[in-house]
Order: structure tokens, then sequence, then C-alpha cells
């Protein structure tokens, strides 16, 4: 894929690893300069490097942590004084939040509100200025993972994925025409986070081994293996483009046909 992005700035959140990384990878790929943030010094480095490594765009680098509004603020600050200017905004999926509904509490709700619904709320608010200012100003929010065989086990992280959605419908009104504002929704990906929770499934006892689990995330889809997180990425600098000028306020799975 080549799309006309060189020279553009984007700040990805969540993009140290899994499908965040992956959208960070794709658009260094296509000459973006990238701002990465995490609050995992040892992730974010390995980021750094390997997209320094793989890329052709300029990587910053900023520890933060997408709970704290300030750090949010902060990141976009440094962003700015490093490149001075932010031509697209990615939020990147949070991480899964495993438990049945009726085993939820409300402290678990109201954490995963705050990671799940409102960094995505806080990085739109300070990014705004920037975007608006910019001739290609985009968001791309990528959801949870929505898998069809593990919602009971993903009720918080349905939810706010389900949030996040109304609140691109919304914005995408909002903003436009300056900003184009879009969701991405994954299916089953192969990234750390869901092999993660589908080992977490197996010695819980919920399948017998990692196949069977896995084949059940991947149920009712034509394919059989989980997708490669790259190309879930192109679709995200896709729209990010001049190319995907006319979608604006789009859902788009990234699922195998799955949902």
């Amino acid at each position: 894929m080549n799309v006309d992005l060189g020279g553009n700035v984007a700040l990805v959140t969540g993009s140290a690893t899994g499908l965040g990384h992956a959208c960070a990878e794709a658009l260094s790929r296509q000459g973006v300069d990238v701002a990465l943030a995490s609050p995992n010094l040892d992730d974010l480095a390995y980021a750094s490097d390997r997209l320094h490594a793989l890329g052709d765009g300029d990587i910053f680098a900023l520890e933060a942590d997408i709970r704290n509004p300030d750090q949010i603020s902060a990141f976009v600050d440094e962003t700015l004084d490093h490149y001075g200017r932010i031509d697209h905004l990615v939020t990147g999926p949070r991480p899964l939040e495993p438990g049945e509904f009726l085993a939820t509490t409300d402290e678990d709700w109201f954490r995963a509100f705050d990671r799940s619904f409102m960094s995505v709320v806080w990085a739109l608010r300070e990014t705004y200025p920037a975007l608006d200012e910019s001739e290609h100003g985009t968001v791309v929010n990528v959801t949870s993972p929505v898998i069809p065989a593990l919602m009971d086990d993903l009720s918080v992280s349905q939810s706010f994925s389900g949030a996040v959605q109304a609140l691109t419908r919304t914005q995408a009104r909002a903003f436009a025409p300056s900003i184009r504002v879009n969701t991405v929704i994954p299916g089953p990906h192969e990234v750390p986070d869901l092999e993660l929770l589908l080992t977490e499934l197996v010695d819980d006892g919920h399948y017998d081994d990692l196949d069977a689990a896995w084949a059940d995330a991947l149920a009712g889809s034509p394919f059989d293996s989980p997708g490669d997180p790259l190309n879930l990425g192109n679709v995200v600098a896709f729209l990010s483009s001049e190319d995907a000028r006319f979608i604006n306020g789009a859902t788009i799975p990234v699922d195998g046909g799955q949902t």
C-alpha cells in the first residue's frame, strides 16, 4: 500500500504493543512522523527502536498513561513542541477487560471507563486545536476487539467499545469538514493481549487447551487463522489519507467477516 502521507505527523495512543503498535508501524512505513505513548518504558523503548528500523518516518516516544488526562495533555504538548504540528490522531485499543457481567465490580467499571472511553475523549479534546489547524486532520478510533464467542467474558470492553463508536459518530458530524473521524473495529488478531486472555481462559477451565480457545475465538469466521495486525494498521493509514477524504463517521470492521 502506498498512500500520500509523507511528512505528516500522527499521535498514536496505546502504541507500544499490539494493534496500536501495528497502526504506528503502518503510518511510519508511509513516511509519517509518529509520536508513541506508553506507561511502560521497556515496551516504549522496544517499540521506538523497532519503528526506527522498519519505518521511514521519525519516531518520538514519551512515557504517558492514557488513564491520566494531565499526562495526555502533556503528551500532546510535547508532540507539538517536537514536531510543531499534529495531523492525525489514532486512539489505539485499550487492554481487554476480562470478566463476566455479574462478577464485575463498580470499581472495575469505573477504572475501565477512564481507560477505555475517557482516554478517547481526553485525546480528542487535547488534539482538536492542532487537528483543526491541519490541512489533513483525521481521527481514527480503534476499539477493543469484538469477538462474538467471548462476549460474555468481555462485557466491560464490549460496552465501552460501543460507546467509542457512538462518540465517533457524533464528533464526525461536529468536526467535519476540517477533521474526519472514523472507527475501526478489530476482530481476532494475533496480538499478545488476546493470546493472554485465551491462555487465562484455558487456565480457568473454560477450554481444554489453547487450540480450542482460538477455534472458539475464530468461530463464524471464514478464515482459520487470526488476522495480521499490520493489515489493520494499513486500514488506519488509508483512513488517515486523502484517498479516504469522503469517509467520515464510518464504523469499519476488520474481522474477516466474522460479524
